[in-house]
């Protein structure tokens, strides 16, 4: 079982073990654009390109993936893995345009968890949990209605959206949000059920201090959103 108890060098709450395995487990399945091997060697390839990121981009080891994927897909899984502070939007267009918008979704959700769940291993004093065996099957293929633009990189919600904004970053492929959301929900606010509740009840921390702290973090981590 991925992210089983007896890995963790102090107690961890049930419930967010319970997300780092259904989330984790999520990687493997056939995505909405993406097959399963193809989204765990999307993962291999950021976890590897991460791991060597206080080392310039040309002096990295590559390998290459494990499944056959666009060479856009390849660089885009290393760059947001390694590189967030050096996306831009003329990168991404041309990432879009070779293998379209929902993919890059897709992959930049796959990749965003890996990120989670291995920074939380390395919070742990433990190894990087191993990928989930791929599960055979094709992508759903299901694009959601209600989609805008809204000067974002890639379409979003615009109809009914009652969810944090954050989120809304990859609404394309609402099951990236939802395999993403669940880890982080449990992660950063003390309950797996709702990201939006923002739960602090009987928690060390007061709110601002967490979200002072959750900045810091960010920024140490190159996020710019």
């Amino acid at each position: 079982m991925s992210f089983a108890a007896g890995r963790f060098p102090v107690p961890v709450r049930e419930d967010m073990a319970t997300a780092l395995r259904r989330s984790w487990a999520d990687i493997g399945r056939p995505g909405t654009w993406w097959t399963g091997p193809e989204r765990v060697a999307i993962a291999a390839l950021a976890r590897a390109e991460r791991i060597q990121r206080n080392e310039p981009p040309w002096s990295r080891d590559r390998r290459e993936p494990s499944e056959p994927l666009p060479e856009k897909a390849v660089e885009a899984a290393r760059k947001i893995g390694a590189d967030p502070a050096h996306l831009d939007r003329e990168w991404a267009n041309g990432v879009i345009a070779e293998i379209g918008d929902s993919h890059y979704v897709e992959l930049a959700s796959v990749v965003v968890t890996t990120a989670a769940a291995d920074a939380f291993c390395e919070a742990m004093g433990i190894d990087h949990e191993p990928f989930p065996e791929p599960e055979a099957g094709e992508p759903t293929r299901e694009r959601p209605d209600g989609m805008g633009d809204i000067g974002a990189w890639v379409p979003v919600q615009v109809i009914d959206w009652k969810r944090a904004n954050v989120a809304r970053a990859m609404s394309l492929v609402p099951e990236g949000v939802r395999t993403f959301f669940r880890m982080v929900a449990a992660m950063y606010t003390g309950t797996a059920s709702d990201f939006d509740r923002m739960v602090w009840d009987h928690r060390p921390l007061a709110r601002p201090q967490v979200e002072l702290l959750a900045a810091r973090v960010s920024a140490l981590n190159q996020c710019f959103y």
